[in-house]
């Protein structure tokens, strides 16, 4: 049996769901104690009609004290004075009891106006401030077009089914909160008018057993139901599907020299054993390869920590250093990957990657980001990759797609360190890529991976065709002059 203690995440992916905020104005029924004086002649009352003297007895009231409750409770229809002069309780008093001896508790209806926002696959109320993220780093699920174009309609619908949920999450204004049996009801929704749509985002762990397995994805907890997501996530995952590339992935590593994680797949490269990992993780950390072997994509958080213990002391020595370091190159080179950068993490390592570049008083490194691209004609491309990546394509570069066969991801950093991801894709396996690389601070492999890396990006697809395809926000600039 799989259990979440023997499980291993290898890849995270963010989805994408429609949602809308609308402005809800709605009316709503609460129970209202009495004034105590008030509270308890109704009471009395209730067990049996009394006389006025009877009644001012019992509460040790003077004729006038008991004459002006009672006169007060008369205007209010709360109490009538019947033939035998005798007080009893009117039919509306009478609804304040639910039975003899209780307390009566008095309905009013009130107005209120809430701001929230709901997902248009479930209709899940999702709070009053969900993120107002942009469509990026992520893949958008397709829904019904019908949701969006009645959601009005259906929020009205879904607001009055899910009211005592949304109020116990605190998703209503304070006043509306009471405990118990006070809890108001809604009793009418007068209006709902929608105000702007954006994306929820759904953070997905794609995980595999110890037997190197896919294991079934969890539900969300934010939604009311998971069913229908991960129908639609399902048929992302299919039109994004690729062949197998382990033959491509197992000639770039025998390319790169690395032939300790080509070890990890079985015998016929269709799963990965995890046993075969924890053995090279463990001769790794005993030995003396100065390499560090990792599954996942590298910005997720544990491997980008393990990356930064190995860029923190670098960064400390060039601040420190007086020699002119600026023009050393740290490279990142994107892979042609469905799944790569469908995160929101990326961003923050990409700030962190351009902005560790520099101090106030100098410059550590040249930080780059290649990005692949079909030629330096492919604008739509290095249009998608500006609004992907934004504001971080001042230092991204289109490189023309085919390094590795677009299966490799590498971080260089020269003469430091370097970083290989390789995304495999197993369809058979895995529903997405599976990332698993290492990051190396032997300088034989440094300098090795490095040739390779110049050689492609100092190289040429043909005649004037470089592939190195230049600045992102120098696309378009020519166009009559780049060719395709």
């Amino acid at each position: 049996m799989t259990t979440l203690e023997n499980t291993k995440i290898y890849h995270e992916v963010e989805f994408l769901l429609s949602a809308q905020r609308f402005n809800i104005n709605f009316s709503y029924i609460t129970q209202k104690g009495l004034p105590f004086v008030r509270e308890f002649i109704l009471r009395l009352i209730h067990l049996a009609p009394m006389s006025k003297s009877q009644v001012a007895n019992f509460f040790g009231f003077s004729h006038n004290e008991i004459q002006e409750a009672i006169d007060d409770l008369v205007e209010r229809g709360e109490l009538t004075l019947s033939e035998d002069d005798r007080l009893e309780l009117t039919e509306k008093s009478s609804g304040y009891f639910s039975e003899i001896g209780e307390v009566p508790r008095m309905s009013l209806l009130q107005d209120s106006t809430a701001c929230l926002s709901f997902d248009l696959a479930t209709f899940t109320c999702l709070g009053k401030n969900i993120s107002q993220e942009k469509w990026r780093l992520g893949i958008p699920l397709k829904i019904e077009d019908e949701n969006a174009s009645h959601s009005e309609a259906l929020v009205e619908k879904h607001f009055q089914r899910q009211f005592h949920e949304i109020l116990h999450k605190g998703f209503l204004a304070k006043s509306l909160n009471q405990d118990g049996k006070d809890s108001p009801t809604v009793y009418t929704v007068n209006s709902v008018n929608k105000i702007r749509q954006m994306p929820f985002r759904l953070p997905v762990q794609f995980q595999i057993d110890s037997d190197g397995r896919s294991v079934e994805r969890e539900d969300f907890e934010a939604l009311n139901s998971s069913d229908y997501v991960h129908e639609r996530i399902s048929l992302e995952l299919d039109r994004l599907a690729k062949p197998s590339n382990f033959g491509e992935i197992a000639k770039s590593m025998l390319e790169i020299g690395d032939g300790d994680t080509l070890k990890l797949f079985d015998s016929k490269g269709a799963a990965i054993n995890l046993q075969f990992l924890d053995d090279l993780s463990r001769l790794e950390f005993n030995g003396q390869k100065r390499r560090k072997t990792f599954l996942g994509p590298i910005y997720s958080s544990e491997n980008w920590a393990q990356l930064q213990k190995r860029l923190a002391p670098i960064i400390k020595a060039r601040r420190e250093s007086k020699a002119d370091i600026g023009q050393t190159p740290f490279w990142w080179i994107a892979p042609s990957d469905p799944y790569w950068c469908k995160s929101s993490k990326l961003h923050s390592r990409l700030s962190e990657f351009v902005n560790m570049a520099r101090t106030k008083e100098k410059k550590l490194y040249s930080p780059t980001i290649y990005l692949p691209v079909s030629g330096a004609d492919d604008f739509r491309g290095a249009r998608q990759w500006k609004w992907e990546l934004d504001p971080y394509t001042d230092e991204a570069n289109g490189l023309r797609e085919g390094f590795l066969s677009g299966n490799v991801e590498v971080m260089y950093f020269e003469g430091e360190f370097v970083v290989v991801v390789y995304h495999v894709s197993l369809p058979d396996a895995y529903p997405v890529s599976l990332p698993l690389g290492f990051v190396s601070t032997d300088q034989d492999v440094v300098s090795s991976i490095g040739r390779l890396v110049k050689a492609y990006i100092n190289g040429n697809s043909g005649a004037e065709r470089p592939n190195d395809c230049g600045l992102l926000s120098s696309f378009g600039r020519n166009e009559g002059s780049r060719e395709s």
